[in-house]
């Protein structure tokens, strides 16, 4: 362990599909803003990058783009360094160093269109969030956004107490910080049952510590066992990062942008009473109970005229992900519960999406959405949100290079590591994949013309050699699991450029 910060064990390769450049400008332009040009070369800087994946990944699937990933750990910037090499990615580069050094190697000019600050902000301390907000000020460009997630005030302010005894009680024990960490939540667990003292007030513990036993040992002791760990408020950050010349302009968690969608209908009115975005921002806090916040800001810009917004809006074309449902209403699972999208809305861009990726005039000029003009923005937003679209990348993409990579994905994970994303070109982004799925993509790299019977014996082959285990259960067996990703995943793999 470094001297706040555990370094026995790397952190997980996890993805982000928000921190993309795609989902970036995807979001700005829903809130009115410009976006920088993603058909132009760009530069994106993610600061605590953990082992690169994620990095990686953005860099494959956006060839205009320069990467830059910055981590402390020399662990996890050597496994970045050797995935970038091994998939043939080069427009990423990875930088061990801490944000102090950073900082002191400022360019003399601000070359980031992109700053991505994900599981940074909230678990590390004082000093270097006032480093991060310092090199936002010097290194963002004009019109740059910056991305920051971190736990939000008052929906986890509840756990403190309990985290700071997850991470003494921690300190205690042998072993690595994995085991470590998941024996001090049992401890917690013990308590929990008592219904002694917090328990009785926060009821929501028990639950609380009970997902966490589900989580990932490796993530859940990057997460409560450094030395640091807070609640922030939004109305400080906001002004943090307004003293760093960038204005909050929404979230990347595109729901929260929907008022309808994120807040009891009985507060919404109180809304128009609130003066000041950190006021409102605070109240749309209290009023769901927010636990986690990705939050965007952006420098020296302001909001695009209605001109300029159609334009934006116009400039993008929209596609449907694997699982989308093809016709009627919509639920949403929202912070507020489940949320019932109306037929008449929804249907109709869902049909079309179900026949091809359809661009913003397009759906205006179908016949069902007469009227609803203002509604679409709206709904694509929610349906990005519920993973069931996507917006395409514009410009160039990299079709050969992001299957080279999967390639490479695959074969890891058939050789135990435990990545869960690919690459998808025509998103710019990652589309998620678990294990038999990529076993069948790692077959179909090699054989892209079987099917059926023939794909089922060969996958099941591949697995038997490297020693997976079928489920018990028949309803579940490999056949229907391949079943289903025929039908319902592979052609839209294949029209995304994920596979061959």
């Amino acid at each position: 362990m470094a001297a706040d910060y555990i370094t026995d064990i790397p952190y997980p390769h996890f993805f982000q599909r928000e921190t993309t450049p795609i989902w970036l400008s995807f979001a700005a332009r829903a809130l009115g803003r410009s976006s920088p040009d993603l058909r132009r070369p760009f530069v994106s800087c993610e600061l605590g990058c953990g082992q690169g994946f994620a990095s990686v990944l953005q860099a494959v699937a956006n060839p205009n783009g320069q990467f830059v990933g910055v981590d402390f750990n020399g662990q996890h910037i050597a496994h970045a360094r050797e995935l970038a090499r091994v998939a043939g990615v080069s427009n990423v580069t990875f930088i061990e160093d801490s944000f102090q050094g950073m900082l002191d190697n400022c360019s003399a000019e601000p070359p980031y269109d992109f700053i991505i600050l994900h599981g940074v902000y909230s678990w590390v301390s004082a000093a270097d969030r006032q480093r991060l907000l310092h090199f936002v000020d010097r290194q963002l460009k004009p019109g740059g956004i910056v991305f920051v997630g971190y736990m939000a005030q008052p929906g986890l302010d509840f756990f403190a107490a309990p985290r700071r005894f997850v991470q003494q009680y921690a300190q205690t024990l042998s072993g690595t910080s994995a085991e470590r960490v998941v024996e001090a939540l049992h401890a917690l667990r013990r308590l929990c049952a008592s219904g002694a003292g917090l328990v009785g007030h926060a009821p929501q513990l028990a639950a609380y510590v009970e997902r966490s036993l589900q989580d990932d040992p490796f993530y859940l002791a990057h997460e409560l066992l450094n030395e640091h760990w807070s609640t922030l408020p939004v109305a400080d950050v906001i002004a943090a990062f307004a003293s760093s010349g960038a204005g909050y302009i929404g979230s990347a968690s595109l729901m929260d942008n929907i008022d309808e969608l994120s807040l009891p209908a009985n507060v919404i009115d109180q809304l128009g009473d609130l003066a000041g975005t950190a006021l409102r921002e605070t109240f749309k806090d209290l009023a769901r109970n927010q636990t986690q916040r990705r939050d965007l800001y952006q420098r020296a810009t302001g909001a695009l005229d209605e001109h300029a917004h159609k334009a934006a809006l116009f400039d993008q074309v929209i596609a449907a992900l694997p699982g989308a449902p093809t016709a009627g209403s919509v639920t949403f699972e929202t912070r507020i519960g489940a949320v019932e999208g109306s037929a008449s809305l929804f249907s109709p861009i869902l049909q079309a999406l179900a026949q091809r990726p359809q661009s913003f005039p397009g759906l205006l000029q179908l016949p069902a959405l007469a009227g609803q003009a203002g509604s679409i923005s709206p709904a694509l937003q929610a349906l990005a949100s519920a993973g069931h679209v996507h917006p395409l990348l514009p410009g160039q993409v990299n079709v050969a290079g992001c299957r080279a990579f999967n390639r490479v994905i695959c074969e890891r994970v058939l050789a135990g590591a435990r990545y869960s994303h690919l690459a998808a070109p025509s998103l710019g982004s990652g589309i998620a994949a678990g294990f038999v799925e990529m076993a069948a993509a790692r077959v179909l790299f090699d054989h892209p013309e079987l099917r059926g019977a023939m794909l089922c014996q060969t996958v099941d082959a591949l697995l038997r050699k490297v020693g997976w285990q079928p489920l018990a259960d028949p309803i579940d067996s490999l056949q229907a699991q391949l079943s289903r990703f025929e039908r319902d995943t592979l052609p839209i793999w294949r029209q995304l450029g994920v596979v061959g």
